[in-house]
Order: structure tokens, then sequence, then C-alpha cells
């Protein structure tokens, strides 16, 4: 495989996706037809796609072949809290749930659970998280997004039991769940904590989200505070890194090695 030149095809590409002279959601050539255009091997363009794909350009699907961005649109995500102006649902907006946006926004919308919701014992970066003991029993979701058919995020949630352990035993419909603990218990969520690391996806990620190996993804550990100080969600989030752009606004607090008084 010759680095050079597959970078070199990456470029051209880019620049035609750019100029959008190839347009988004079309699909791309095969690897054999790219291949004969830039009299290359299939494998140097195979790496050429893994670098456009890597920048979120394109998306690849084993079976569908590479498409240009906007087969999935993209998020913009600001200090954590999501824009809605393409296939988004901040679940802790109190007023719409993902089902209803999407809904809103014409879109077809699902949500997948992996596994039953359940009470499980806290491990001890749930219990550290959440601010309980190692064991105690919590509330656990397990679920996949989708909007259009197409994979948006998986979420693996956990929420107190003594607020949250009831809905293993009634059905809230859409509701979203923060509407509900405002309701239901007087508590309302005020603040999310996010930790972000980008990486590859493992393979069940993969499967799940129906990405290539080399696509990566964004995995988010947030955790939910109250206006009682109390954190009410800790939970883990694995979304395509193509769909999201992350925003941060800040002060800065230091020039010129002089610490601003």
């Amino acid at each position: 495989m010759e680095l050079g030149k597959a970078e070199d095809i990456a470029q051209s590409l880019r620049q035609k996706i750019m100029s959008e002279e190839i347009q988004s959601g079309t699909r791309l050539n095969s690897e054999r037809d790219i291949a004969e255009e830039y009299h290359t091997s299939r494998m140097t363009v195979r790496r050429a796609l893994e670098i456009l794909e890597g920048e979120g350009l394109i998306t690849r699907h084993p079976s569908r072949g590479s498409f240009v961005g906007g087969t999935r649109e993209r998020i913009l995500v600001d200090k954590g809290r999501e824009i809605s102006n393409a296939v988004t649902a901040s679940e802790l907006r109190l007023s719409g749930s993902f089902i209803k946006d999407m809904e809103r926004l014409g879109r077809k919308p699902q949500v997948q659970f992996l596994e039953q919701p359940s009470l499980v014992a806290a491990d001890t970066q749930i219990a550290e998280q959440l601010k309980i003991k190692e064991g105690d029993l919590v509330f656990k979701r397990y679920r996949l997004q989708i909007a259009d058919n197409l994979p948006y995020r998986l979420i693996e949630s956990y929420y107190p039991s003594d607020l949250f352990g009831e809905l293993l035993t009634i059905n809230i419909g859409d509701k979203p769940l923060f509407q509900w603990l405002q309701e239901r218990h007087k508590i309302k969520v005020t603040h999310a904590k996010e930790n972000l690391i980008a990486r590859l996806a493992t393979p069940s990620e993969r499967q799940l989200l129906k990405i290539s190996p080399s696509a990566p993804i964004v995995a988010v550990d947030r955790t939910v505070q109250t206006n009682v100080n109390r954190p009410v969600e800790f939970a883990h989030i694995i979304a395509v890194a193509a769909l999201y752009i992350f925003t941060y606004d800040y002060d800065i607090t230091e020039w010129n090695g002089e610490k601003k008084a």
C-alpha cells in the first residue's frame, strides 16, 4: 500500500466533497472503480476512504458502499447542550423527548432496548458518580436510538432506585424521564458534566451502530445533577464521531505567563 498515494487520493476526494462537486448523500464509486481512476490498488483506495471516514466526510457501510456525509446529519454541541437542527434530541430538555423531537422534524425515530430495564448492583464507578454505596441497587436502561433507520447512539444509563425504581412497574410512555422526575418527585435537573474520549469502536459497538472498523466514535460519560445537589443519572454514551461537532466557548484566564487576578 502506498501511504503517500492514499493521502493524495483522500485529498482529491476531499476537495470534490468540500466544493460539492460530489454532493452530500452521494454514493461514491466502488473501490475497484476508484482504483482504476487513480491507477492504484484497492488497498490504497481503502486506506484513502478510511482517512475520509475518520474525518467524518464519508460513512462506509459494508453492504452498501461509501456515502458522502449527510447520510448521517451532524449535531452541533455547545457546552454539552445539543442544538436541535438535525437528527438530535436532548434528553435534558424538558420540552420534548427523542421520539417527539424526531417526529417533529419529520423523521422516523426508534428506541430499541438492548436489555430489559432492571435493577442492578452499583459498581465502584456508578456508586461514586451517583454518590451512593457500592452494591446499592440502581435502575439501568440500555438502549439504541435510531433515526431514519440509521443508528444514532448507544446509551447505557443508571439512576438511583429510590427515585426511579418504580418505572419497572409503570409506563410513562414518551414522556421525557426528567420531566417525569420533576412531576413525581419535585426534583429538577439543573446541570450535566460530560467527559469525552474519541476512540475506535469495539466489535460489539461497531455491530450495533453499523459502522466500519475504522470509523471513530465519541465515548461520553455523563453525570446529571439536580437542584437539590443530588446526581440522578450516570450514563455511558457511544456516538458515531461523524455525527458531532463540539464547540467550546471559554474565557482565557492566563496570558503570557501572568495569571488573571
